[in-house]
């Protein structure tokens, strides 16, 4: 595996409109559209109203569905949804195993913002002139980095395959 620039976010958005706000900044490369996800994961295990509208956002266009719960008419697919819910309802934590400085030793606490997200590829990663690409998420929680593939919608990289995102993670020290 091979490092690429790590993402920063100053801070997780607190309305649909700052979430994409933050999409348009960071979304143009495939790591930041992987980051994009993860925020959005982030947002949704505090609030998963406003979760549902971030992921609509984050989330490539063929894996919603016609609907008001997510962004511009557009909502995850009940089954993915119905994953997020489950995963996160068991492990809250699970999103912040992604942040830089979150770890199980802490009870994965955020640090202080801007929180950080380290990502690597490697040779199966694909080619981004593709329109898809395959970037890996590390994990505080996991002994190796999660893959997730992204696609390019215009100037704008959106998560395609993030399942892995939602995957269990070490149980913290303390909760």
């Amino acid at each position: 595996m091979k490092a690429v620039p790590s993402v920063q976010v100053e801070e997780l958005p607190r309305s649909v409109e700052e979430f994409v706000t933050l999409r348009d900044e960071i979304a143009g490369t495939p790591q930041g559209g992987a980051a994009l996800m993860i925020a959005a994961l982030l947002v949704y295990a505090e609030d998963s109203d406003l979760g549902q509208q971030c992921l609509a956002a984050a989330i490539d266009p063929q894996r919603l569905e016609e609907g008001l719960k997510g962004y511009d008419g557009w909502q995850l697919r009940s089954r993915e949804l119905s994953l997020i819910q489950s995963q996160i309802r068991h492990q809250p934590f699970i999103p912040r195993s992604y942040v830089r400085g979150a770890t199980p030793e802490n009870g994965y606490q955020l640090p202080d913002p801007p929180y950080i997200f380290d990502f690597a590829v490697s040779p199966y990663s694909g080619d981004p002139e593709s329109g898809t690409y395959k970037v890996f998420v590390s994990c505080s929680g996991a002994a190796t980095p999660r893959p997730v593939t992204v696609s390019k919608h215009g100037p704008l990289w959106k998560a395609y395959e993030w399942s892995t995102l939602v995957v269990g993670v070490r149980t913290p020290a303390q909760p």
